[in-house]
């Protein structure tokens, strides 16, 4: 029976016990998969779809734990926001657990594979590409060349990830209950709205062109990521970044997560990336990607690159090149 109380209850389009019949309904709804029980159990699904514009919300429910295999996602994001157990993904080269106020962004052509915890029901976006670029390409003022990928942990205690969570659940409620939000024209703005505070709560790799503003943060954190700048080669631990900001250590991490929705660590991260973007693209004569990955702190090239194809989409050589075909 379809517990009432479920987000989209009202929108269920499917509950069964059929193994086959949800892995098939599954494929149809987000994409062709792999799908494989972890027990001898019998898997149920419950699956509830409702749209806004071009925005589909779906509640799924899966038990008991279910390995699952789409490979990349081609077409759509996918934001991943857990309600009732735990879901751990492998998003490229990262490791996430959504559980708790821990989501999930996923990114076009990053590689994915999900383990369902048993009984696990999550709130799913599928966020059509075109969709969330154009968004983009709105508030750059351009069309990029460059892929938008997002950090795909999303800390939902953090206030930004906080804010964009009210307005998510203000959207569902609506859609659940045929509100006026969710009808002509006004759906088209709550969706532009949902699409735009997601731009400006999570990390991705165009937040730097988008000129978001971070003066807000406290002085510790303006006086930390100050720090990792002067000397983004440096070898920093986060007890070093504490004591040069004046704070402890908890206080960092804290003020980190509420103002920028990462970590000090993912914050230095995401700072020597764009770096290293900037100097591949200046084309420096007789540059190279190992001169400067050492230039931004990195050691192991193999991580460098990984990491740097995860934020932009494209190898580090590949920019490399664009920036001296630029230059010439």
């Amino acid at each position: 029976m379809l517990p009432v109380s479920l987000p989209l209850a009202s929108h269920c389009q499917f509950v069964s016990d059929d193994f086959e019949a949800m892995h098939a309904r599954l494929s149809g709804v987000l994409k062709p998969h792999g799908l494989r029980k972890l027990s001898d159990l019998p898997v149920s699904g419950i699956i509830c779809r409702a749209r806004l514009n071009r925005i589909s919300f779906n509640v799924l429910r899966i038990g008991p734990s279910v390995e699952v295999a789409p490979g990349a996602l081609e077409d759509f994001f996918l934001v991943q926001i857990p309600i009732v157990g735990t879901v751990e993904l492998s998003v490229g080269s990262e490791q996430i657990k959504c559980e708790s106020a821990t989501a999930a962004v996923i990114s076009p052509g990053e590689r994915l594979r999900l383990r369902w915890s048993d009984n696990c029901t999550q709130l799913i976006l599928q966020i059509p590409r075109d969709a969330m670029e154009t968004c983009l390409a709105r508030r750059l003022g351009r069309t990029s060349r460059t892929a938008l990928r997002f950090q795909a942990a999303f800390d939902l205690n953090a206030s930004a990830g906080r804010e964009w969570r009210q307005l998510l659940d203000l959207a569902v409620r609506s859609v659940d209950h045929n509100g006026v939000l969710s009808r002509e024209p006004v759906c088209s703005n709550l969706e532009d709205l949902l699409l735009s505070a997601l731009l400006a709560a999570q990390p991705h790799n165009h937040v730097e062109a988008l000129g978001q503003r971070h003066d807000v943060a406290p002085f510790y954190i303006v006086r930390a990521e100050r720090e990792m700048r002067r000397q983004l080669h440096e070898a920093f631990t986060v007890a070093g970044l504490a004591s040069a900001a004046g704070v402890s250590e908890r206080t960092l991490h804290l003020g980190f997560r509420r103002f920028r929705g990462t970590t000090p660590m993912g914050r230095l991260l995401a700072l020597r990336l764009h770096e290293a973007r900037r100097l591949l693209r200046s084309g420096r004569p007789n540059a190279t990607v190992a001169q400067v990955a050492v230039e931004v702190g990195f050691n192991q090239f193999g991580r460098f690159a990984a990491t740097y194809r995860a934020m932009f989409g494209e190898l580090p050589s590949d920019t490399l090149r664009a920036g001296r075909r630029l230059r010439n």
